[in-house]
């Protein structure tokens, strides 16, 4: 039996009659989804493009979302992330690739580890001592 083939609208508005999708197909057209209806799409199996995804800033109620503290920062609640573009020679990126390296973790733990060694040799180091001056010998004609 061929499936009937509708567009990502017809789909919204069948979910929303709490209809079955399981004898149609979805082709998406240009029409942008709003994002809660992409919500109610990714929700019963059906991804729609990031490209049509619509939404409008402005209308967006932030009201309820808490302030972010310094306390959430020290605590780990929140954790600080810095996203990075580092090039690396294509050996480089085979190497990574072949042996299954989370390159996240990996900065992660070497800028930590980078950051402890700083911290303790700068500790462990001994001040430089204080230069003496040369006492001036004069020399008597």
């Amino acid at each position: 039996m061929k499936k009937t083939v509708i567009n990502q609208a017809q789909a919204i508005a069948l979910l929303k009659e709490k209809k079955s999708l399981s004898s149609v197909e979805i082709k998406f057209d240009s029409t942008p989804v709003e994002a809660l209806d992409a919500f109610l799409l990714r929700k019963n199996g059906i991804p729609v493009p990031d490209e049509l995804i619509w939404y409008d800033d402005d209308s967006i109620d932030y009201s309820d979302d808490p302030e972010i503290t310094d306390e959430d920062l020290k605590t780990g609640r929140i954790k600080w992330v810095v996203k990075a573009e580092i090039p690396l020679h294509d050996d480089i990126r085979t190497w990574v690739k072949k042996e299954k390296i989370d390159l996240d973790k990996l900065l992660a733990r070497l800028i930590d580890d980078f950051y402890n060694n700083v911290k303790s040799i700068s500790k462990s180091s001994p001040k430089p001592a204080a230069k003496k001056k040369k006492k001036e010998v004069s020399r008597m004609p």
